[in-house]
């Protein structure tokens, strides 16, 4: 039943995982990808990509029909002031824009 959902969502995909990754890192400016799942949320499509930026876990949300990124968020708060490298959350989800 699993393989059989999981083809189904890949099927109604216009954007690769390859793509979800390229405007991920676009979007960021690098990092190193870990994770990446097709999840439905609130019945909308998208590519969950994990990746480590500056020494934090960062969530970055794809839309899986038009390849713009919708959410980033960060997961683990390094430092609360801007250091050398590293930023909160707010501070990362308002530096991509969302």
């Amino acid at each position: 039943m699993q393989a059989r959902r999981t083809i189904a969502l890949v099927s109604a995909c216009s954007v690769s995982i390859e793509q979800a990754i390229g405007a991920v890192l676009s979007s960021v400016g690098g990092g190193t990808v870990f994770d990446v799942r097709l999840k439905e949320i609130e019945e909308r499509l998208v590519w969950k990509v994990k990746l480590v930026i500056s020494g934090q876990r960062v969530k970055v949300y794809v839309d899986a029909r038009s390849g713009h990124v919708i959410d980033a968020k960060a997961e683990i708060l390094v430092n609360e002031h801007f250091g050398r490298g590293r930023f909160t959350s707010r501070d990362f989800e308002s530096s991509v824009g969302t």
